[in-house]
């Protein structure tokens, strides 16, 4: 039987919001059935008590075995060293066929992950959810601090390479990181999309959809790159345009009305479906993204999306549910106040939403993909 490890940020009872999404959404749902037909461990520098509700889960119905991690954890330039000693002792201490990552992780641990994969001679799958590169752009640049043409920046580019070029396979989550990763793989063909993609049944259109679009949502962290204040931005050129529209910024904020908007703090997994038949359309001008999980539940639901053109235009198309759009308040605006006042747009962008939803992101289908780049020969 094949046997699958997969390094994961470890458990913190302090931060309880990350493991919940992690142990009761984003791992049950890569992992599926997959447990039946594979042996799967989860390594954690610290692994959730034996008394947790998604360890239980995990571990009764996906076949989920946790393992200690003992190291330091850091993926830094000092830190690379030992924990690509610490990773190597636990594989070969465990003797894993395939090594990879469930959430997501930076470059560096994925960096050390491969090189630890290559010391030992394991199969490495790298699981690239977004661009990493971008996303530490956007934070620096927020703090205005220099990136573009740091070390740090340049360590970040040769650690990808590195990483894409050891991987047997490269998953990627939509078509612009697939676009980006080509010219760094010397054999694209190891290349492949697969999304994590949703419960049909738990994301679903509301019984009776709305008429006009007038209430905005953008559900997302609190990060640079989410574009939130192009939102924020877009909302007050809006304001005095169209007093009927409202925004919800949710995710992780402090909660609080403002002008024409109202900012929310965590929605759980299940509070998710009510949130999104609360609203009528999904706002999401990001500056970097791989393809985020809230744009398949919003559409599953019947949500029209506005998107950020550079980061979307390799998945969606003018019939597809989405709006794109450069990161520009003023252009965000105007596809807001037209997707108001264009009632017949609106209602076919809820049916085009919906339909694309059903054929590009159903949980089952996305998950057999998955396990297919994930097991390659092993299968």
């Amino acid at each position: 039987m094949t046997h699958i490890a997969f390094f994961e940020p470890r458990y913190s009872s302090y931060k309880p919001n990350d493991w919940e999404l992690r142990g009761s959404y984003k791992y049950p749902s890569l992992l599926g059935n997959l447990g039946e037909r594979c042996r799967l461990t989860i390594f954690m520098r610290g692994i959730p008590p034996e008394d947790d509700r998604y360890r239980g889960q995990l571990e009764t119905s996906h076949g989920v075995r946790f393992r200690q991690l003992d190291t330091l954890d850091d993926s830094s330039e000092h830190g690379v060293a030992a924990l690509t000693a610490d990773f190597a002792g636990a594989i070969r201490d465990h003797r894993p066929d395939i090594v990879s990552t469930l959430n997501g992780r930076s470059i560096g641990h994925n960096f050390v992950l491969a090189h630890a994969a290559r010391q030992t001679g394991t199969d490495y799958v790298y699981r690239i959810a977004g661009n990493d590169i971008a996303i530490q752009k956007a934070m620096q640049e927020s703090a205005r601090l220099p990136f573009e043409r740091t070390a740090r920046r340049a360590t970040m580019i040769a650690q990808e390479r590195y990483a894409v070029q050891s991987a047997r396979t490269v998953i990627v989550m939509g078509g612009t990181e697939r676009k980006r990763i080509e010219p760094i793989v010397s054999d694209v063909s190891k290349i492949a999309i697969c999304r994590r993609g949703v419960d049909s049944s738990h994301f679903a259109p509301a019984d009776t959809l709305p008429r006009q679009c007038n209430n905005f949502l953008f559900l997302g962290r609190k990060r640079a790159e989410k574009g939130v204040d192009l939102i924020e931005a877009a909302a007050d050129i809006v304001q005095g345009k169209r007093p009927a529209i409202r925004f919800t910024i949710a995710g992780g904020f402090e909660e609080r009305d403002e002008k024409n908007r109202r900012y929310r703090g965590f929605y759980g997994y299940d509070d998710l479906p009510e949130l999104y038949h609360e609203h009528d359309a999904l706002l999401l001008p990001a500056r970097s993204e791989g393809f985020p999980q809230v744009v398949m539940e919003a559409m599953s639901c019947g949500l029209p999306a506005i998107l950020s053109h550079h980061l979307f235009e390799q998945d969606f198309g003018i019939q597809d549910g989405a709006e794109l759009v450069a990161l520009d308040a003023a252009e965000i605006a105007a596809a807001i106040m037209a997707l108001h006042d264009e009632t017949g747009k609106f209602a076919a962008m809820q049916g085009e939403a919906v339909t694309h939803a059903r054929e590009h992101f159903d949980a089952a289908t996305n998950g057999k993909t998955y396990h297919a780049a994930l097991l390659g020969g092993s299968q």
